[in-house]
């Protein structure tokens, strides 16, 4: 199976948790505690909640760790409990506001946090102007292109971990997938030109 090797070493650190080792889970989290702090922090919008919203993720992860059949990726397993933590974590803050006046991401450049320091200014400033516009243009899609999209191109999975987390057939995975390219490509046509 295409991809195997790099799932071994979660299918290693994963039965070496549920025989007693919690040690291996700390490999775990440091593998993929940026990426699930990017996905909380893209619910949060402010870096102290993402951060408790990760540890949250994490721990509800471990609890159930011993449950881990197996049966996908431990990152497909782990995106699943962070999703739904992230609707819950929506769902319980609805109806309070919350006005943060920190940057778009803070200004910090731990593992925990996606900012990026750019060597050159302009260039940086280039970047961050096109990533607002890929970021608008991304929020145009329909719900199920913006996950489909989101998921291939921001969380790197296979189109069965996609089809597997939304509980779709590949073909409609595929048929998302090109819809929201195509619609992406019209949008930004500027910015493709140049």
């Amino acid at each position: 199976m295409k991809g195997e090797p790099k799932w071994e070493l979660d299918r290693f650190l994963v039965e070496r948790v549920q025989d007693g080792d919690s040690s291996a889970f700390g490999e775990l989290v440091q593998k993929y505690q940026k990426r699930i702090y990017e996905l909380a922090y893209s619910f949060t919008h402010h870096p102290e909640d993402a951060y408790d919203l990760s540890q949250e993720i994490f721990l509800k992860a471990f609890r159930a760790l011993k449950r881990f059949k197996g049966q996908s990726s431990f990152y497909t397993w782990i995106y699943k409990i962070a999703k739904n933590a992230c609707i819950d974590y929506t769902r319980r803050r609805a109806g309070h506001t919350h006005i943060s006046f920190e940057e778009e991401f803070p200004p910090d450049n731990s593992e925990l946090h996606p900012y990026c320091y750019g060597d050159l200014v302009p260039r940086g400033l280039e970047q961050k102007e096109l990533g607002v516009e890929i970021k608008k243009a991304i929020q145009q899609l329909s719900p199920r292109q913006k996950q489909v999209f989101t998921l291939r191109h921001y969380e790197g999975l296979a189109l069965r971990e996609i089809a597997d987390v939304l509980h779709l057939r590949i073909g409609s995975v595929k048929a998302h997938l090109f819809s929201a390219t195509r619609k992406l490509r019209g949008l930004l046509a500027l910015y493709l030109e140049e």
